[in-house]
């Protein structure tokens, strides 16, 4: 959505054009302030601001293009989540977070913090941003998780983070990911499988490789997996392979934490338990598409075995097994026909 009238801007008018995504009530607290007007030099009717809103499973995901500085303030109680920021243009200060102090975010430097009232982002003029919504139950849920136990008190992440950290890359590359699946003909639209999976990932990246107020309990040398871990989740992993299987779902079938989890398969298997997914499921479909008990096409099949994108499938299952499940289902059918 573009906007020339300042007017529009400040009194928020533009968000019931934002469905069906934002419907969440909490989102009415984010208000709007110029601080700024256009220059002269601006043509009369040009486009001050620009708007997008989507929806991918559990998150919500905004983008912000603004000609004019301003201020985004939370006011009330605040929102019940955590908000990723990524900078594209411009610089982004932002204050009123759990750590106290004037945070200031800018291209290559990412920004997370909690919907907390009285947070404001002052952004500078020809401002461009992307922030995905992270609601705080699902973060909860992930650490509970990973840590095999309670938390007692809510994650605090540092404000500001460095993309090009190893943990800052793997945020970036996931956050490329979305934006550019999003959309009526990309293959994450409608597909609950892949906004899971990919909510997953997300958040588990964050709570490893993002510096926050459990990164001591995360950190692998207070974790003690055993080889039993792995066998029991390899065992649900085989008996499940046809299914969604998310990390939370496999640790809790290995009786440990997500963390431990992780450790146990790198320590022991020189993998992680989202490769040891994936084999398992590529084995799957392969023992499907060869025993006949797999039909339709690739894009068929892709989205049935939970990948995202039918050309990605493709290229692991050739790597896996040296020929792409195309070839072997013309095969399969030409063997068919000729009985």
């Amino acid at each position: 959505m573009d906007f020339s009238n300042l007017g529009e801007l400040e009194s928020g008018v533009y968000w019931p054009k934002l469905q069906p995504f934002f419907l969440k009530s909490s989102f009415r607290r984010l208000t709007y302030r110029l601080n700024s007007l256009p220059s002269r030099s601006l043509a009369k009717n040009s486009v001050l601001s620009r708007r997008g809103a989507s929806g991918a499973g559990e998150l919500d995901v905004a983008y912000i293009a603004d000609h004019c500085a301003a201020t985004l303030l939370i006011t009330e109680t605040g929102l019940p989540d955590y908000c990723l920021t990524f900078i594209r243009r411009g610089v982004l200060m932002c204050s009123g977070v759990d750590s106290p102090g004037l945070f200031t975010a800018k291209k290559g430097v990412g920004l997370i913090y909690r919907g907390l009232p009285g947070t404001a982002l002052a952004a500078t003029s020809d401002h461009e941003r992307v922030a995905i919504w992270i609601p705080a139950e699902s973060v909860r849920q992930r650490l509970v998780a990973m840590l095999g136990g309670p938390m007692h008190e809510d994650v605090t992440f540092d404000p500001l983070f460095d993309l090009d950290t190893r943990g800052g890359r793997k945020i970036r590359s996931l956050m490329n990911l979305l934006m550019g699946e999003l959309g009526p003909d990309r293959s994450f639209s409608g597909n609950s499988l892949a906004y899971r999976s990919f909510t997953d990932l997300l958040i588990y990246a964050m709570l490893e490789g993002l510096p926050n107020s459990y990164s001591k309990r995360l950190d692998p040398r207070y974790a003690s997996p055993i080889p039993g871990i792995v066998r029991r989740a390899e065992e649900y992993i085989r008996s499940h392979s046809e299914q969604p299987i998310t990390l939370t779902d496999l640790a809790a079938a290995a009786g440990c934490s997500v963390r431990n989890l992780q450790i146990g398969f790198r320590r022991f298997r020189d993998t992680t338990p989202a490769n040891a997914i994936l084999s398992a499921r590529l084995e799957s479909l392969r023992r499907g598409i060869v025993g006949g008990s797999v039909n339709g096409t690739v894009t068929d099949i892709a989205y049935q075995y939970g990948f995202t994108n039918p050309g990605r499938l493709t290229a692991l299952y050739k790597a896996a097994f040296g020929m792409s499940p195309t070839d072997i289902l013309c095969r399969h059918r030409a063997g068919v026909s000729q009985r």
